[in-house]
Order: structure tokens, then sequence, then C-alpha cells
């Protein structure tokens, strides 16, 4: 039987491959940086949250664990939203950029950005919820840049590699073609 003319090389199910493991640690990369930003944005709208009722002069032990409640709720909130931006559009931002060999921390950023704006525009337009005050907002906008610059520093280890292995690839093509 002739081999198939249309069957992919193996070279190119390799490259398939690494692509995809690629753009799997940017997922795991993503999930990390989000659980962290979680963490931040619960912290920093507890603080920011005490902070009013201290200086409200309405603190006590129902309101604290109120507030307490709110920031876990937050945390979590923050959490899905990320998780969900994460597979639906940071995941494949990744693979378009890694296709045109743009490794960089800003288009994340710049997308994490858009998307906390959209969730707390959607969050005011909710017809039951309230519009996210102050706190909210500096919590949310202050995660996300965060969570973003979090994503670029696990990542910039990888970036490396790649960009190492595509020189090394570079110049043994070029020694190849030489000979």
């Amino acid at each position: 039987m002739p081999p198939n003319r249309n069957a992919p090389s193996p070279t190119d199910g390799r490259a398939a491959l690494v692509e995809q493991i690629r753009a799997n640690v940017a997922f795991e990369q993503i999930v990390v940086s989000v659980l962290a930003g979680a963490g931040i944005c619960s912290l920093v709208f507890l603080a920011l949250r005490v902070a009013t009722l201290f200086i409200g002069g309405s603190f006590s032990m129902s309101t604290l664990l109120s507030a307490v409640f709110a920031a876990i709720v937050f945390a979590f909130l923050f959490f899905l939203i990320g998780f969900a931006a994460g597979a639906a559009i940071v995941t494949p931002l990744f693979r378009m950029l890694e296709n045109s060999r743009r490794r960089s921390g800003w288009p994340y950023g710049a997308a994490a950005i858009a998307v906390a704006v959209l969730s707390l525009i959607i969050a005011g337009a909710l017809p039951a919820a309230q519009a996210p005050g102050v706190t909210a907002i500096i919590s949310v906008i202050g995660a996300t840049i965060v969570t973003s610059i979090i994503f670029a520093r696990l990542m910039a280890p990888h970036w490396a590699a790649a960009e190492a292995e595509e020189r090394r690839a570079a110049e043994t093509h070029i020694e190849f073609t030489l000979r």
C-alpha cells in the first residue's frame, strides 16, 4: 500500500504536540495567577471594607463577619470569572500570540483589564444587584493588574525557553543548509 501523502509528517505531529503542551502550561499558569489574584482581591476588599467600617464608626463583630463573608464571595466570583476568561479568552490569545512569536505580558494584561471592566459593568447592570462600589472597583482592577503581572512572571521562563529553542533550531537549520 502506498504511503498517504496527506498524512501529517512526524515533525508536524511533534510541533502540534509541543503547541498543545505550551497551551496547557499557559492555562495552568493562568489558573495559578487567578487563584493568587482572587486571594489578593479578597484581602484588598476586606481591608478596604474594614477600614470603611472603622472610619464610619460602625465596626462590630457582626459587621466584621459580614465583611469577611463578602470578601470570600468576592474571591469566589473573581476566580470563576478569571477561570472562565482564561479558558475562553486568554488561552486562544496565547495560541495566537505564540504562533506569531510575540511573548510579552501586556496583551494578557489588556485582556484581563477588559474582562474586569466588562464584569463590573455587567454586575452593575444586573436588575437585582447594586452597582459595584469603589471598594469593589479598586479590589477588582488592582487584583487584575497583579494577576496579569503574576502570569507574565510565571510565563517568563517558558517564553525564554521557547525563544532559546527557536534560536537553536534556526542555528541548526543554518548549519545544515550550509553543509
